[in-house]
Protein backbone atom coordinates (compact mmCIF):
# COMPACT_ATOMS: atom_id res chain seq x y z
CA UNK A 1 0.00 0.00 0.00
CA UNK A 2 1.31 3.42 -0.92
CA UNK A 3 1.13 5.93 1.92
CA UNK A 4 -0.60 8.54 -0.22
CA UNK A 5 -3.69 6.38 -0.82
CA UNK A 6 -6.01 6.02 2.14
CA UNK A 7 -7.35 2.55 2.85
CA UNK A 8 -10.37 3.91 4.68
CA UNK A 9 -13.53 3.13 2.77
CA UNK A 10 -16.87 4.50 3.93
CA UNK A 11 -19.59 1.88 3.59
CA UNK A 12 -23.08 2.59 4.88
CA UNK A 13 -23.17 1.14 8.42
CA UNK A 14 -26.60 -0.41 7.85
CA UNK A 15 -25.24 -2.69 5.15
CA UNK A 16 -24.15 -6.15 6.22
CA UNK A 17 -22.11 -8.59 4.11
CA UNK A 18 -24.47 -9.84 1.42
CA UNK A 19 -23.59 -13.49 1.64
CA UNK A 20 -27.06 -14.43 0.43
CA UNK A 21 -26.90 -12.42 -2.79
CA UNK A 22 -28.44 -14.43 -5.57
CA UNK A 23 -29.74 -17.14 -3.22
CA UNK A 24 -32.62 -15.30 -1.52
CA UNK A 25 -34.57 -13.32 -4.14
CA UNK A 26 -37.30 -12.41 -1.65
CA UNK A 27 -34.85 -10.33 0.43
CA UNK A 28 -33.45 -7.12 -1.05
CA UNK A 29 -30.98 -4.57 0.24
CA UNK A 30 -30.22 -1.03 -0.78
CA UNK A 31 -26.46 -0.72 -0.97
CA UNK A 32 -25.19 2.84 -0.62
CA UNK A 33 -21.88 3.52 -2.32
CA UNK A 34 -19.40 5.89 -0.62
CA UNK A 35 -19.78 9.54 -1.63
CA UNK A 36 -16.25 9.40 -3.05
CA UNK A 37 -17.07 6.46 -5.36
CA UNK A 38 -16.25 7.29 -8.98
CA UNK A 39 -18.89 6.42 -11.55
CA UNK A 40 -17.41 6.56 -15.00
CA UNK A 41 -17.10 5.36 -18.57
CA UNK A 42 -14.07 4.61 -20.71
CA UNK A 43 -12.91 5.25 -24.27
CA UNK A 44 -9.66 4.97 -26.21
CA UNK A 45 -8.25 7.40 -28.74
CA UNK A 46 -7.83 5.17 -31.80
CA UNK A 47 -11.24 3.60 -31.36
CA UNK A 48 -13.11 6.90 -31.15
CA UNK A 49 -11.12 9.86 -32.51
CA UNK A 50 -10.72 8.96 -36.17
CA UNK A 51 -8.11 10.01 -38.73
CA UNK A 52 -5.16 8.52 -36.84
CA UNK A 53 -3.04 8.29 -39.97
CA UNK A 54 0.30 8.07 -38.16
CA UNK A 55 -0.69 4.92 -36.27
CA UNK A 56 0.51 1.39 -36.99
CA UNK A 57 -3.14 0.27 -36.96
CA UNK A 58 -3.88 2.52 -39.94
CA UNK A 59 -1.15 0.69 -41.89
CA UNK A 60 -2.32 -2.70 -40.60
CA UNK A 61 -5.87 -2.10 -41.81
CA UNK A 62 -4.62 -1.26 -45.29
CA UNK A 63 -2.28 -4.25 -45.47
CA UNK A 64 -4.83 -6.79 -44.19
CA UNK A 65 -7.74 -5.24 -46.10
CA UNK A 66 -9.92 -5.25 -43.00
CA UNK A 67 -12.54 -2.70 -42.03
CA UNK A 68 -10.84 0.63 -41.42
CA UNK A 69 -11.36 2.92 -38.44
CA UNK A 70 -11.36 5.94 -40.79
CA UNK A 71 -13.13 8.75 -38.88
CA UNK A 72 -14.32 6.27 -36.23
CA UNK A 73 -16.82 8.17 -34.02
CA UNK A 74 -15.21 11.53 -34.83
CA UNK A 75 -14.54 12.05 -31.13
CA UNK A 76 -11.49 14.15 -32.01
CA UNK A 77 -13.85 16.93 -33.12
CA UNK A 78 -16.84 16.09 -30.94
CA UNK A 79 -15.15 15.39 -27.60
CA UNK A 80 -16.84 18.36 -25.91
CA UNK A 81 -20.28 17.07 -26.92
CA UNK A 82 -19.42 13.57 -25.73
CA UNK A 83 -18.24 14.81 -22.34
CA UNK A 84 -21.36 16.94 -21.88
CA UNK A 85 -23.42 13.80 -22.49
CA UNK A 86 -21.29 12.01 -19.89
CA UNK A 87 -22.11 14.77 -17.44
CA UNK A 88 -25.78 14.47 -18.36
CA UNK A 89 -25.52 10.82 -17.33
CA UNK A 90 -24.24 11.90 -13.89
CA UNK A 91 -20.78 10.43 -14.39
CA UNK A 92 -17.94 11.58 -12.18
CA UNK A 93 -14.98 10.34 -14.21
CA UNK A 94 -13.88 9.49 -17.74
CA UNK A 95 -11.07 7.17 -18.71
CA UNK A 96 -9.45 8.11 -22.02
CA UNK A 97 -6.17 7.66 -23.85
CA UNK A 98 -3.73 9.94 -25.61
CA UNK A 99 -2.69 8.91 -29.12
CA UNK A 100 1.09 8.58 -29.09
CA UNK A 101 1.18 8.58 -32.91
CA UNK A 102 -0.57 11.97 -33.11
CA UNK A 103 1.67 13.63 -30.57
CA UNK A 104 4.96 12.07 -31.65
CA UNK A 105 4.68 11.36 -35.42
CA UNK A 106 8.46 11.15 -35.95
CA UNK A 107 11.37 10.29 -33.64
CA UNK A 108 12.07 13.31 -31.45
CA UNK A 109 9.24 15.36 -32.98
CA UNK A 110 6.38 16.43 -30.71
CA UNK A 111 3.54 18.40 -32.24
CA UNK A 112 2.48 21.28 -29.99
CA UNK A 113 -0.92 21.54 -31.71
CA UNK A 114 -1.70 17.95 -30.73
CA UNK A 115 -0.48 18.43 -27.17
CA UNK A 116 -2.68 21.53 -27.01
CA UNK A 117 -5.60 19.52 -28.35
CA UNK A 118 -5.33 17.09 -25.45
CA UNK A 119 -4.93 20.00 -23.05
CA UNK A 120 -8.27 21.28 -24.32
CA UNK A 121 -9.72 17.79 -23.83
CA UNK A 122 -8.53 17.67 -20.22
CA UNK A 123 -9.68 21.21 -19.48
CA UNK A 124 -13.14 20.35 -20.82
CA UNK A 125 -13.31 17.43 -18.40
CA UNK A 126 -12.20 19.64 -15.53
CA UNK A 127 -14.79 22.30 -16.33
CA UNK A 128 -17.47 19.59 -16.28
CA UNK A 129 -16.05 18.23 -13.02
CA UNK A 130 -15.19 14.88 -14.61
CA UNK A 131 -12.02 13.32 -13.22
CA UNK A 132 -9.64 12.13 -15.98
CA UNK A 133 -7.91 8.75 -15.90
CA UNK A 134 -5.41 8.80 -18.76
CA UNK A 135 -3.96 5.79 -20.56
CA UNK A 136 -0.65 6.40 -22.33
CA UNK A 137 -0.62 3.25 -24.48
CA UNK A 138 -3.89 1.67 -25.60
CA UNK A 139 -2.64 -0.89 -28.16
CA UNK A 140 -1.44 1.53 -30.88
CA UNK A 141 2.03 2.81 -31.82
CA UNK A 142 3.47 5.44 -34.15
CA UNK A 143 4.34 4.00 -37.56
CA UNK A 144 8.01 4.88 -37.11
CA UNK A 145 8.12 3.04 -33.78
CA UNK A 146 6.53 -0.04 -35.32
CA UNK A 147 8.98 0.06 -38.23
CA UNK A 148 11.90 0.21 -35.78
CA UNK A 149 10.75 -3.04 -34.18
CA UNK A 150 8.32 -1.69 -31.58
CA UNK A 151 8.63 -3.39 -28.19
CA UNK A 152 10.36 -6.35 -29.78
CA UNK A 153 13.62 -4.54 -29.04
CA UNK A 154 14.62 -3.38 -25.57
CA UNK A 155 16.48 -0.50 -27.25
CA UNK A 156 13.14 1.02 -28.19
CA UNK A 157 11.92 1.34 -24.61
CA UNK A 158 13.61 4.73 -24.36
CA UNK A 159 11.45 6.04 -27.21
CA UNK A 160 8.33 5.22 -25.24
CA UNK A 161 9.78 6.66 -22.04
CA UNK A 162 10.61 9.89 -23.89
CA UNK A 163 6.94 10.20 -24.90
CA UNK A 164 5.80 9.34 -21.38
CA UNK A 165 8.06 11.92 -19.77
CA UNK A 166 7.05 14.67 -22.18
CA UNK A 167 3.33 14.05 -21.64
CA UNK A 168 3.46 13.69 -17.88
CA UNK A 169 5.49 16.87 -17.49
CA UNK A 170 2.96 18.72 -19.66
CA UNK A 171 -0.09 17.44 -17.78
CA UNK A 172 1.07 16.87 -14.20
CA UNK A 173 -0.95 19.79 -12.84
CA UNK A 174 -4.22 18.47 -14.28
CA UNK A 175 -3.95 14.69 -14.16
CA UNK A 176 -3.31 12.55 -11.09
CA UNK A 177 -4.34 9.08 -12.29
CA UNK A 178 -2.17 7.48 -14.98
CA UNK A 179 -2.51 4.09 -16.65
CA UNK A 180 0.72 3.46 -18.53
CA UNK A 181 -0.39 0.40 -20.53
CA UNK A 182 -3.80 -1.09 -21.29
CA UNK A 183 -4.01 -4.87 -21.08
CA UNK A 184 -0.41 -5.92 -21.90
CA UNK A 185 -1.32 -9.59 -22.27
CA UNK A 186 -4.18 -8.83 -24.66
CA UNK A 187 -1.85 -6.62 -26.72
CA UNK A 188 0.79 -9.35 -26.87
CA UNK A 189 -1.61 -12.24 -27.45
CA UNK A 190 -3.53 -10.64 -30.32
CA UNK A 191 -0.57 -8.90 -31.93
CA UNK A 192 2.21 -11.47 -31.52
CA UNK A 193 0.63 -14.91 -30.98
CA UNK A 194 -2.67 -14.93 -32.89
CA UNK A 195 -1.58 -12.25 -35.33
CA UNK A 196 -5.09 -10.82 -35.65
CA UNK A 197 -3.96 -7.36 -34.49
CA UNK A 198 -1.09 -5.14 -35.54
CA UNK A 199 1.65 -6.03 -36.24
CA UNK A 200 0.21 -9.43 -37.25
CA UNK A 201 3.04 -11.61 -35.92
CA UNK A 202 2.62 -15.25 -34.89
CA UNK A 203 5.60 -16.13 -32.70
CA UNK A 204 5.60 -17.17 -29.05
CA UNK A 205 9.28 -16.28 -28.76
CA UNK A 206 8.67 -12.78 -30.09
CA UNK A 207 5.62 -12.45 -27.84
CA UNK A 208 7.75 -13.25 -24.80
CA UNK A 209 10.24 -10.54 -25.76
CA UNK A 210 7.51 -7.98 -26.27
CA UNK A 211 5.84 -8.75 -22.95
CA UNK A 212 9.15 -8.59 -21.12
CA UNK A 213 9.96 -5.21 -22.66
CA UNK A 214 6.47 -3.80 -22.05
CA UNK A 215 6.70 -4.74 -18.36
CA UNK A 216 10.19 -3.24 -18.18
CA UNK A 217 8.90 -0.05 -19.83
CA UNK A 218 6.07 0.05 -17.33
CA UNK A 219 8.38 -0.21 -14.30
CA UNK A 220 10.71 2.49 -15.67
CA UNK A 221 7.70 4.63 -16.56
CA UNK A 222 6.26 4.23 -13.08
CA UNK A 223 9.50 5.47 -11.53
CA UNK A 224 9.66 8.37 -13.99
CA UNK A 225 6.15 9.53 -13.16
CA UNK A 226 6.74 9.29 -9.43
CA UNK A 227 9.93 11.36 -9.76
CA UNK A 228 8.21 14.03 -11.83
CA UNK A 229 5.44 14.48 -9.29
CA UNK A 230 7.80 14.27 -6.34
CA UNK A 231 9.69 17.34 -7.56
CA UNK A 232 6.55 19.48 -7.14
CA UNK A 233 5.17 17.56 -4.16
CA UNK A 234 2.03 16.62 -6.11
CA UNK A 235 0.25 13.29 -5.46
CA UNK A 236 0.15 10.81 -8.34
CA UNK A 237 -1.48 7.42 -8.75
CA UNK A 238 -0.04 5.06 -11.34
CA UNK A 239 -1.08 1.61 -12.55
CA UNK A 240 -1.39 -0.77 -15.48
CA UNK A 241 -4.74 -2.09 -16.69
CA UNK A 242 -5.13 -5.87 -16.44
CA UNK A 243 -7.77 -7.83 -18.31
CA UNK A 244 -9.21 -10.44 -15.94
CA UNK A 245 -11.60 -13.26 -16.83
CA UNK A 246 -13.26 -16.17 -15.11
CA UNK A 247 -11.60 -19.31 -16.47
CA UNK A 248 -13.50 -22.57 -16.01
CA UNK A 249 -12.59 -26.08 -17.19
CA UNK A 250 -14.53 -27.39 -20.14
CA UNK A 251 -17.00 -30.01 -18.81
CA UNK A 252 -15.89 -32.69 -21.23
CA UNK A 253 -14.57 -36.22 -20.62
CA UNK A 254 -11.02 -35.13 -19.65
CA UNK A 255 -12.26 -32.76 -16.95
CA UNK A 256 -9.10 -33.25 -14.86
CA UNK A 257 -6.78 -32.12 -17.63
CA UNK A 258 -9.08 -29.21 -18.46
CA UNK A 259 -8.89 -28.11 -14.82
CA UNK A 260 -5.11 -27.98 -15.03
CA UNK A 261 -5.27 -25.76 -18.11
CA UNK A 262 -7.89 -23.51 -16.50
CA UNK A 263 -5.67 -23.15 -13.42
CA UNK A 264 -2.68 -22.03 -15.47
CA UNK A 265 -4.75 -19.66 -17.62
CA UNK A 266 -6.15 -18.09 -14.47
CA UNK A 267 -2.69 -17.71 -12.94
CA UNK A 268 -0.99 -16.31 -16.04
CA UNK A 269 -3.79 -14.11 -17.35
CA UNK A 270 -5.25 -12.77 -14.11
CA UNK A 271 -2.50 -12.60 -11.52
CA UNK A 272 1.10 -13.04 -12.75
CA UNK A 273 1.61 -9.43 -13.85
CA UNK A 274 0.00 -8.09 -10.67
CA UNK A 275 2.16 -10.43 -8.56
CA UNK A 276 5.32 -9.28 -10.29
CA UNK A 277 4.57 -5.56 -10.15
CA UNK A 278 3.50 -5.61 -6.51
CA UNK A 279 6.83 -7.24 -5.64
CA UNK A 280 8.50 -4.41 -7.54
CA UNK A 281 6.35 -1.90 -5.56
CA UNK A 282 5.21 -0.44 -8.88
CA UNK A 283 1.43 -0.31 -8.45
CA UNK A 284 -0.49 2.38 -6.61
CA UNK A 285 -3.86 0.75 -7.29
CA UNK A 286 -5.30 -2.20 -9.18
CA UNK A 287 -6.99 -1.33 -12.48
CA UNK A 288 -8.94 -4.24 -13.93
CA UNK A 289 -11.17 -4.90 -16.93
CA UNK A 290 -13.75 -7.68 -16.69
CA UNK A 291 -16.19 -8.83 -19.35
CA UNK A 292 -16.91 -12.53 -19.39
CA UNK A 293 -16.22 -16.16 -18.64
CA UNK A 294 -14.06 -18.42 -20.75
CA UNK A 295 -14.14 -22.21 -20.80
CA UNK A 296 -10.77 -23.90 -21.19
CA UNK A 297 -9.99 -27.18 -22.93
CA UNK A 298 -6.73 -29.04 -22.37
CA UNK A 299 -4.14 -28.44 -25.08
CA UNK A 300 -0.75 -28.22 -23.48
CA UNK A 301 -0.64 -26.65 -20.03
CA UNK A 302 -2.29 -23.36 -21.04
CA UNK A 303 -5.01 -24.97 -23.12
CA UNK A 304 -7.42 -23.44 -25.59
CA UNK A 305 -11.04 -22.28 -25.69
CA UNK A 306 -13.66 -24.99 -25.31
CA UNK A 307 -16.28 -25.83 -27.97
CA UNK A 308 -19.50 -23.89 -27.44
CA UNK A 309 -22.03 -26.69 -27.30
CA UNK A 310 -21.15 -27.57 -23.70
CA UNK A 311 -22.13 -24.30 -22.04
CA UNK A 312 -25.32 -22.82 -20.63
CA UNK A 313 -24.44 -19.13 -20.04
CA UNK A 314 -25.97 -16.46 -22.25
CA UNK A 315 -23.71 -15.15 -24.99
CA UNK A 316 -23.54 -11.52 -26.09
CA UNK A 317 -23.23 -10.15 -29.64
CA UNK A 318 -19.57 -11.24 -29.79
CA UNK A 319 -20.26 -14.71 -28.42
CA UNK A 320 -18.78 -13.99 -24.98
CA UNK A 321 -20.21 -15.94 -22.05
CA UNK A 322 -21.86 -13.58 -19.58
CA UNK A 323 -20.99 -14.50 -15.98
CA UNK A 324 -21.34 -11.62 -13.45
CA UNK A 325 -20.45 -13.88 -10.51
CA UNK A 326 -16.95 -14.15 -11.96
CA UNK A 327 -16.35 -10.46 -11.31
CA UNK A 328 -17.26 -10.90 -7.64
CA UNK A 329 -15.05 -13.98 -7.31
CA UNK A 330 -12.04 -12.25 -8.84
CA UNK A 331 -12.52 -9.08 -6.80
CA UNK A 332 -12.43 -11.24 -3.67
CA UNK A 333 -9.07 -12.66 -4.73
CA UNK A 334 -7.72 -9.20 -5.57
CA UNK A 335 -8.48 -8.07 -2.02
CA UNK A 336 -5.36 -9.92 -0.89
CA UNK A 337 -3.10 -7.37 -2.58
CA UNK A 338 -4.27 -4.68 -0.13
CA UNK A 339 -4.51 -2.05 -2.84
CA UNK A 340 -7.47 0.10 -3.93
CA UNK A 341 -9.32 -1.37 -6.92
CA UNK A 342 -10.91 0.36 -9.90
CA UNK A 343 -13.04 -1.58 -12.37
CA UNK A 344 -11.72 0.32 -15.38
CA UNK A 345 -13.78 -1.49 -18.03
CA UNK A 346 -16.94 -3.55 -17.77
CA UNK A 347 -19.55 -3.69 -20.48
CA UNK A 348 -21.12 -5.63 -23.31
CA UNK A 349 -22.15 -5.45 -26.95
CA UNK A 350 -25.79 -6.48 -27.23
CA UNK A 351 -28.67 -6.45 -29.69
CA UNK A 352 -31.42 -5.37 -27.26
CA UNK A 353 -31.55 -2.62 -24.66
CA UNK A 354 -32.92 -5.02 -22.04
CA UNK A 355 -29.76 -7.12 -22.35
CA UNK A 356 -27.54 -4.09 -21.73
CA UNK A 357 -29.58 -3.32 -18.63
CA UNK A 358 -29.38 -6.91 -17.43
CA UNK A 359 -25.60 -6.96 -17.88
CA UNK A 360 -25.12 -3.60 -16.13
CA UNK A 361 -27.27 -4.38 -13.09
CA UNK A 362 -25.99 -7.92 -12.60
CA UNK A 363 -22.36 -6.76 -12.57
CA UNK A 364 -22.99 -3.71 -10.40
CA UNK A 365 -24.68 -5.95 -7.85
CA UNK A 366 -21.52 -8.05 -7.74
CA UNK A 367 -19.43 -4.91 -7.20
CA UNK A 368 -21.75 -3.86 -4.39
CA UNK A 369 -21.59 -7.32 -2.84
CA UNK A 370 -17.78 -7.24 -2.90
CA UNK A 371 -17.73 -3.78 -1.31
CA UNK A 372 -20.16 -4.85 1.40
CA UNK A 373 -17.62 -7.52 2.33
CA UNK A 374 -14.87 -4.97 2.81
CA UNK A 375 -13.19 -4.99 -0.60
CA UNK A 376 -11.79 -1.53 -1.33
CA UNK A 377 -13.29 -0.68 -4.73
CA UNK A 378 -13.01 3.01 -5.59
CA UNK A 379 -14.72 3.27 -8.97
CA UNK A 380 -16.60 1.58 -11.81
CA UNK A 381 -16.24 2.49 -15.51
CA UNK A 382 -18.56 1.19 -18.23
CA UNK A 383 -16.98 0.31 -21.55
CA UNK A 384 -17.63 2.40 -23.41
CA UNK A 385 -18.92 5.95 -23.24
CA UNK A 386 -19.76 5.96 -26.96
CA UNK A 387 -19.99 3.30 -29.65
CA UNK A 388 -16.61 2.83 -31.27
CA UNK A 389 -14.31 0.90 -33.60
CA UNK A 390 -13.67 -2.52 -32.04
CA UNK A 391 -10.34 -3.38 -33.68
CA UNK A 392 -10.56 -6.50 -35.90
CA UNK A 393 -14.31 -6.71 -35.19
CA UNK A 394 -14.92 -3.35 -36.87
CA UNK A 395 -18.05 -1.28 -36.16
CA UNK A 396 -20.49 -4.15 -35.62
CA UNK A 397 -20.22 -4.47 -31.81
CA UNK A 398 -21.80 -1.55 -29.96
CA UNK A 399 -20.63 -1.16 -26.38
CA UNK A 400 -21.55 2.48 -25.86
CA UNK A 401 -23.80 4.17 -23.35
CA UNK A 402 -24.29 6.50 -26.30
CA UNK A 403 -25.27 5.33 -29.77
CA UNK A 404 -23.26 6.76 -32.68
CA UNK A 405 -24.59 7.08 -36.22
CA UNK A 406 -21.38 6.51 -38.18
CA UNK A 407 -22.76 8.28 -41.27
CA UNK A 408 -23.81 11.51 -39.57
CA UNK A 409 -21.95 11.20 -36.21
CA UNK A 410 -25.20 11.98 -34.45
CA UNK A 411 -25.25 10.92 -30.79
CA UNK A 412 -28.19 9.35 -28.93
CA UNK A 413 -28.21 8.19 -25.32
CA UNK A 414 -29.39 4.59 -25.14
CA UNK A 415 -32.32 3.82 -22.81
CA UNK A 416 -30.28 1.59 -20.47
CA UNK A 417 -27.79 4.42 -19.97
CA UNK A 418 -30.49 6.41 -18.18
CA UNK A 419 -30.75 3.52 -15.71
CA UNK A 420 -27.01 3.82 -15.13
CA UNK A 421 -27.41 7.60 -14.73
CA UNK A 422 -30.01 7.02 -12.00
CA UNK A 423 -27.66 4.76 -10.07
CA UNK A 424 -24.85 7.32 -10.44
CA UNK A 425 -27.07 10.11 -9.14
CA UNK A 426 -28.60 8.21 -6.24
CA UNK A 427 -25.31 6.44 -5.44
CA UNK A 428 -27.12 3.26 -4.48
CA UNK A 429 -28.43 0.05 -5.92
CA UNK A 430 -30.94 -2.51 -4.74
CA UNK A 431 -29.50 -5.97 -4.47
Amino acid sequence: MRNHISTKHAIAPSIQPLTSLGTSPSVSFKFHFPSSFLWGAAISSYQTEGANYNSDWYVFEKEKKIQEAARAANHYELFSKDFKLAKELNLKAVRLSFEWARINPKPGVYLEEEINHYKEVIQTLKILDLKPFVTLHHFTNPIWFAQSGSFQSSKNIDYFLGYLKRIVEEFKDDIQHWLIFNEPLVYVYNGYICGRWAPGVKSIRTAQKVLRNVISAYIDGYKEIKNIYKEDNIPSYVSVVNHIRKFSPCPSFNFGQNSISAYFKNKISNFDIIDYLTKKTSLDYLAVNYYCKEYVKFKGLIGCECPHQFHKERKNYLGWYIYPQGLYELLKKLKGYNLPIYVMENGSAETEDSLYKEYLFSHLKCVARAMSEGIDIRGYFWWSLIDNFEWDKGFGPRFGLIDVNYDTFERRIKPFAYEYAKICKENKIEI
